[in-house]
């Protein structure tokens, strides 16, 4: 139960409902990604489990279609180095939820063993509290807002997996997704993802009209 507790916890945690015009843009590793909601629909928007293989990535969420605004990637930048420390404290908080909790139960570690672990998930997770703290003002965070994140991600070490999506997905790209895209995608990410958008209003525009016959 307790392991079925954490995986459904960061599910949840990891869920988002897009809009149909909306897509989620992800940079777990060197290359960015891009993808719309797939699958199942709640009150008319897309359910998404984006990059939940990848704790820490980044999140980034646009709006398809309007004016190219070229500039925001130079925000889109900055923030991404000033969180680079916290994208790394994720993966040992990882690896104690999923790889050494399971084997605690396992081999009925000790107490002091047990001890040990909870250090492992806890410290990374208040290290990355603090520097999120100091680096608020680079990320235009008030700090109301570092407190709500920190009682979230303490309370519930699960969600301490999406600490750094929590930071950016606080606000959406002010750039086009469309041109976001063109800026960030290689060639076949592109593609793929312009054929996905054109799926994606032909399935619009089937529903708007009431489906075939």
């Amino acid at each position: 139960m307790l392991l079925a507790g954490i995986v459904l916890f960061y599910l949840y945690d990891s869920a988002l409902l897009l809009y149909a015009d909306e897509v989620l843009f992800s940079k777990p590793l060197q290359r960015w990604g891009a993808a719309f909601g797939e699958g199942a629909t709640w009150r008319g928007r897309f359910l998404a489990f984006p990059v939940l293989m990848c704790p820490g990535a980044p999140l980034l969420r646009a709006t398809w279609g309007g004016d190219k605004t070229p500039s925001e990637w130079v925000a889109v930048e900055h923030m991404l180095r000033t969180l680079r420390p916290l994208r790394w404290l994720a993966w040992p908080v990882a690896l104690g939820l999923f790889g050494l909790v399971p084997l605690a139960l396992i081999r009925h570690w000790p107490p002091t063993w047990v001890l040990g672990l909870l250090l492992l998930i806890y410290l990374p997770t208040v290290l990355a509290v603090l520097v999120l703290w100091l680096r608020r003002e680079q990320l235009g965070l008030s700090g109301k807002a570092v407190a709500a994140i920190a009682f979230d991600v303490l309370a519930c070490p699960p969600f301490a997996l999406n600490l750094v999506r929590r930071v950016t997905l606080r606000s959406e790209l002010a750039i086009p997704a469309s041109a976001f895209a063109e800026t960030v995608l290689d060639a076949r990410s592109l593609a793929r993802l312009q054929q996905q958008w054109q799926t994606r209003c032909a399935l619009l525009d089937d529903t708007n009209s009431g489906g075939p016959g």
